[in-house]
């Protein structure tokens, strides 16, 4: 030893480091991402022939890009892939003033043992003096976290050597580089609640609330869109509140007039980042260009769970050559998630929330987006008016149709479904051009959702569009809307307010003269009253509109009242009258061509046949209603089809056949969503069932059927299944 002391130039360059920051303490969920990630690190990929590989992970701030990338990294170490170390720099690209690559080259040389007295003395030189050091050492992982520009990325990458890997994280998909390129999305419900658990019991292993209430677990989850920091956010407004439920948080953010901003809590997270969600996204905000910031905010006013282009057009109003370069700058920052086909889009929950409140703290917004709503109602109507026109066929074709076909109008129906359920709750509005087109949205889309037995949404879409035709104080709208508000209660068998709304339309429609109107609303109230067996007085109402409409020359439309005549005079057992009237009926549609009116005819002539023993005929009618079911894609009809068949080749003796009739009907039915419809079919077979001695089936089918009949408080239909068991158990105790 001489006593001098060594320089720093002459101290060996260390053969391996380790500059990682501490892997997360809670994660959870992301088992794919970690085995993808992992295989791209990989040293051994590629037989050592590739000098770098890069991979980067994208995706929403919050979205746990950096606990995600440090666990595969500590993972990767600990696998002893990198022997050489590991580098890590957070770039801070996202905050006030972002870290430059001539920030970070200087961190990473002290990392590799270059002290400053070695420093080069301009940047070019210490980048070179940089990838010198990687090019003489074993396999380097590089972590470069939070870059938000490519400039704060190429200069750090490494030159000679193999084996070294860089992983980035941004919020922003590094297109222009050649990287390996990942996509993080937020947790899944399980391990969102997974996620949760473990943060309050790292705290206190002690912490039940998680196993307590798990519904308040699952709703906290929802009310932070699954993503992982507002999830570590109210772990630790919960570890905070010890002793509260985790419903009273979940109450708090319901309530909450900015649901991003009220996420947030004291403190910092396990890597000093700000535990606040707000800032994330203004950060995001403020660095997109005006017409970016501009498109953003008024896409924020999509009211589905995805947008079309041609929703996103409306919103817009920009032509599609100049709004896909926009969805596409979107999606490449992470704010849009782009559905595999290339043509649907969707906003993560809280991102939209927080284009509704920068949309609405920006008066000068305000004005556009009410605007852009109306827009997107027009274009709502006119569509769904379009789609229902295929899927309902009309005797007129709608002006400014779009679609191909029948199969084209349903994809679009299912594809914009809460979209279209969302808008036809847009009636808090002074413009009377915007209420009615919401109102012809609902109206049309009621049909649709009659369609599909969506009767609880189309209610609430009816009764929205009643209130706000009120508003417009036109009685013949009001009439309308009463008259679809009511065949939407009669559809959910709340058969007294249908009639109330009904004899409400009534009026309206007799107070401005509207004997169409009145023709209709007497025909509606007819269908309540039979519902209700009250039949002598919806036969008198099906008078009134089959009258009615005979002294209009509607003789499609009186066809139509002659038909649901002729159904509740079977109903009494008038079977000859019935007979007459529904042929009739038949007669007058077929010359109309709607097929629709004349399958429920001939399903209803099935039954009247088989009543009066005419059971080949009866046959012959409820087949021939059932192919023209299954070509009009009513599978509700075929239900009802397959089900009367099997009561007349029971009446046959033709059990077996019965049987599978019935089968076949309570399929349909359960298909369509039709409980009283199943339980129908299910008392059915047990009566088929009883015949052929099936007696322990015989009852297990008449029981559920009674269970179903019960769910709606019928007292007929329950009191037909408790005979049908009443008579299994007499016949075989």
């Amino acid at each position: 030893m001489t006593g001098k002391s060594e320089s720093p130039r002459a101290a060996p360059s260390p053969t391996a480091l380790s500059a990682l920051p501490a892997a997360p303490a809670v994660f959870t969920g992301r088992e794919d991402e970690v085995a993808e990630l992992l295989g791209a690190l990989d040293p051994g990929v590629g037989g050592g022939s590739e000098s770098v590989v890069i991979s980067a992970v994208s995706g929403l701030g919050g979205v746990g890009k950096t606990a995600l990338a440090l666990c595969v990294a500590h993972a990767a170490r600990g696998r002893g892939w990198f022997s050489g170390g590991a580098l890590f720099v957070d770039l801070r690209g996202y905050d006030n003033v972002p870290v430059t690559a001539d920030q970070a080259v200087l961190a990473l040389l002290r990392a590799l043992g270059v002290g400053d007295a070695d420093l080069p003395p301009t940047a070019d030189e210490q980048y070179a003096r940089y990838r010198g050091e990687l090019s003489s050492r074993e396999p380097v992982l590089i972590l470069l976290d939070n870059a938000s520009d490519p400039a704060q990325i190429v200069p750090l990458l490494p030159g000679e050597g193999s084996g070294h890997r860089v992983l980035v994280t941004s919020r922003e998909v590094q297109d222009s580089l050649p990287v390996r390129q990942f996509r993080v999305d937020g947790l899944s419900p399980d391990a969102s609640r997974d996620l949760i658990e473990r943060s309050l019991r790292l705290s206190d292993p002690g912490d039940r609330r998680v196993a307590d209430e798990p519904d308040a677990v699952r709703q906290l989850a929802e009310l932070c869109g699954h993503l992982p920091l507002a999830l570590l956010i109210v772990s630790a407004l919960l570890r905070r509140r010890r002793l509260r439920p985790v419903s009273t948080l979940v109450g708090e953010l319901r309530a909450a007039e900015d649901r991003v901003r009220a996420l947030r809590a004291k403190g910092v997270d396990q890597y000093g980042k700000e535990l606040s969600l707000r800032p994330v996204f203004d950060v995001m905000y403020a660095r997109m260009e005006p017409e970016l910031a501009r498109v953003f905010g008024l896409l924020g006013q999509a009211p589905g769970d995805s947008i079309g282009v041609e929703v996103a057009a409306s919103l817009t109003g920009l032509p599609l050559e100049q709004l896909e370069p926009h969805l596409d700058d979107l999606t490449a920052c992470s704010l849009l998630t782009v559905f595999p086909d290339g043509e649907r889009w969707q906003l993560h929950d809280l991102v939209r929330l927080y284009a509704h409140t920068v949309v609405a703290e920006d008066p000068g917004s305000l004005d556009e987006a009410a605007e852009a709503r109306s827009r997107l109602v027009g274009h709502y109507a006119q569509r769904t008016m379009s789609a229902v026109a295929h899927v309902r066929p009309q005797t007129d074709d709608v002006p400014g149709d779009t679609f191909a076909d029948r199969a084209q109008a349903v994809n679009w129906l299912n594809a914009e479904r809460t979209g279209l359920l969302a808008a036809a709750q847009w009636t808090d509005t002074e413009d009377d051009e915007h209420i009615r087109n919401t109102l012809r949205l609902s109206y049309y889309l009621g049909i649709d959702l009659d369609r599909r037995r969506a009767f609880h949404d189309w209610v609430t879409v009816a009764e929205t569009a009643c209130e706000a035709s009120r508003r417009l104080s036109v009685r013949q709208v009001q009439g309308v809307m009463d008259s679809s508000l009511g065949a939407a209660l009669l559809a959910s068998r709340r058969f007294e307010g249908a009639v109330d709304v009904y004899r409400r339309a009534l009026g309206l429609f007799e107070e401005c003269g509207n004997r169409e109107g009145m023709a209709l609303a007497w025909n509606n109230l007819g269908l309540v009253l039979r519902e209700m067996r009250r039949y002598s007085e919806a036969i008198e109402a099906y008078g009134h509109s089959a009258r009615l409409y005979g002294d209009l020359g509607n003789r499609h439309q009186a066809a139509k009242a002659h038909c649901n005549l002729g159904v509740t005079l079977e109903d009494l057992g008038r079977l000859d009258e019935s007979l007459v009237a529904l042929e009739d009926s038949l007669a007058i549609c077929m010359e109309f061509g709607d097929r629709e009116v004349e399958a429920t005819i001939r399903n209803s002539l099935g039954i009247v046949l088989r009543g009066l023993g005419h059971h080949t005929e009866s046959i012959a009618s409820l087949t021939h209603a059932l192919g023209l079911c299954a070509e009009l894609g009513d599978w509700h009809g075929r239900a009802k089809s397959w089900n009367n068949l099997g009561l007349t080749l029971k009446d046959l003796g033709r059990f077996d056949e019965a049987l599978s009739a019935h089968t076949r009907a309570r399929s349909w039915y359960v298909f369509v969503g039709d409980r009283r419809g199943e339980g129908l079919a299910s008392a059915n077979i047990g009566a088929a069932l009883r015949a052929v001695g099936r007696c322990v089936e015989a009852l297990s089918a008449t029981h559920q059927a009674l269970d179903l009949f019960r769910e709606f408080g019928d007292e007929h239909d329950i009191a037909f299944a408790e005979r049908n068991s009443a008579a299994i158990l007499k016949a075989h105790p």
